[in-house]
């Protein structure tokens, strides 16, 4: 495969060598016969698995479609190339996918482009090394989708995962601001009504992060008055009671209400982390970790 990958790229390269003093005679490089040689080649690169060199053709590909005019082709050949350099080099497939972004945005396509940024912002979740890049390209999508009329369900997941890793870094109103907001938007739309309350959930926590129990309890009876179910809701009541236990310093009833409600629902790693810094807020994070296993 790789050798037939190689005479590929030979004779795309002779498509390219159009010059000279018999470029009148064959009209100067053929653009499109060295693009469709060299996607044949990177297909049979991908067949050997040899990533590098299937991300080359690739991205000669673009350059031939860059040529032709065609910024079209010229993206999906460079999005191409990220997808087989992810399997090598993430920093190598996020510079491919940026050029294919850049090209989406200037041409208005805005929802291809916020569906790259989640596969970027995806990547570097996935490799749980840099949250800030990952917050970085969930807000960079959330701003491609806000400009698509039909962007709105993947702005309120970016919005909402954005909001996830600026609480980890200390962006607590920030998070707040937008769990909120999301959760007012979800009351709006039947479907989503049901999501509102962990929303709302998630931003009690951090409002107990935050400390201040006034804040907080204003916050629950905010909560309810937007949503009255949310009062009635298991999230609704947990919330109300972590709120009476926070106030009253009371570590005991902190941890059986959290108990009693992971017994049926498992809390999930964000909101445990979270609620672990509430905990160390009433007790003191020497006293030990939350245990909700």
């Amino acid at each position: 495969m790789a050798a037939a990958a190689k005479d590929l790229v030979a004779q795309a390269e002779q498509k390219l060598q159009g010059g000279g003093f018999l470029s009148f005679l064959t009209g100067g490089p053929k653009y499109q016969d060295a693009q469709d040689l060299y996607q044949q080649a990177a297909n049979q690169y991908k067949l050997a698995k040899e990533w590098q060199e299937a991300a080359n053709c690739f991205t000669q590909s673009a350059f031939c479609a860059n040529k032709q005019g065609s910024t079209t082709d010229e993206a999906s050949f460079l999005f191409e190339a990220g997808n087989v350099l992810k399997r090598i080099s993430t920093a190598q497939a996020v510079e491919q996918w940026e050029k294919a972004i850049a090209i989406y945005s200037a041409g208005g396509r805005f929802q291809q482009s916020g569906k790259l940024l989640i596969t970027i912002a995806e990547l570097y979740e996935a490799e749980r090394v840099d949250h800030k890049q990952t917050k970085e390209y969930y807000k960079r999508a959330a701003e491609m989708f806000e400009l698509d009329d039909h962007g709105k369900t993947s702005l309120s997941k970016c919005n909402l995962k954005y909001a996830e890793y600026a609480a980890k870094d200390g962006d607590i109103q920030e998070a707040i601001r937008i769990f909120e907001s999301e959760g007012e938007k979800a009351l709006q739309n039947n479907l989503l009504q049901y999501s509102a309350k962990d929303h709302f959930f998630r931003a009690g926590i951090l409002h107990l992060v935050g400390g201040d129990s006034v804040t907080i309890n204003l916050a629950v009876e905010k909560y309810g008055s937007l949503d009255p179910r949310f009062a009635t809701s298991r999230e609704g009541e947990l919330l109300a009671a972590l709120a009476e236990a926070f106030e009253s310093k009371d570590t005991d009833l902190f941890v059986e209400k959290l108990g009693d409600y992971d017994a049926v629902t498992k809390l999930d790693p964000w909101k445990t982390e979270f609620l672990v810094k509430v905990k160390d807020l009433i007790q003191g994070p020497a006293d030990g970790e939350l245990d909700l296993s």
